[in-house]
Formats: structure tokens, C-alpha cells, sequence
């Protein structure tokens, strides 16, 4: 179990596929466990879409509070069930 990052900022879940990397849920401000807690659903989700998600690496990421794509929303926040 990985402990949670207790930096300030935007956490999200985030699957990279070589060097694309992409925002799948969140931002979870200043809330890393949340993230944390979301990956496999969210890694279901993807690779639901998506078979060839099934390859993507799957984790967390955080963003400066101060930067312009911080409140920027996961692409699947809805299906994930997470208020806009």
C-alpha cells in the first residue's frame, strides 16, 4: 500500500501510454488517498473503453495548485460518478 503525498496540491489518477499521459479522475485538491483510492476503479473504467488500456500504466499525479490545468476535471469523472 502506498502511503499518500501530504504536499498540497491537485491529485489525479492517470494512465500513461508511452509518452501519452492522460488525466482520468480528479483533481482531488490536497486529497492524495482519494486518488490513491480511485485507480482500480478507474483503471476498470479505462479498460472498458479501451481494451488496449489493459497495457497503459496506471497511477497518481499532482499539480501545483497554481497551475492553469489544476481544476481542469478527469475525462472520466462522470462515469466514475464524480460531481462536476
Amino acid at each position: 500500500m502506498q502511503t499518500p503525498d501530504t504536499k498540497p496540491g491537485a491529485y489525479f489518477v492517470t494512465c500513461i501510454d508511452g509518452a501519452r499521459v492522460g488525466r482520468l479522475a480528479g483533481p482531488f485538491i490536497n486529497d492524495h488517498a482519494a486518488a490513491l483510492a480511485l485507480v482500480d476503479r478507474a483503471r476498470a473504467e479505462a479498460e472498458r473503453i479501451d481494451p488496449r488500456a489493459a497495457w497503459y500504466a496506471f497511477g497518481t499525479c499532482r499539480v501545483d495548485l497554481d497551475h492553469p490545468q489544476a481544476t481542469r476535471p478527469g475525462v472520466l469523472n462522470a462515469a466514475l460518478g464524480l460531481s462536476a
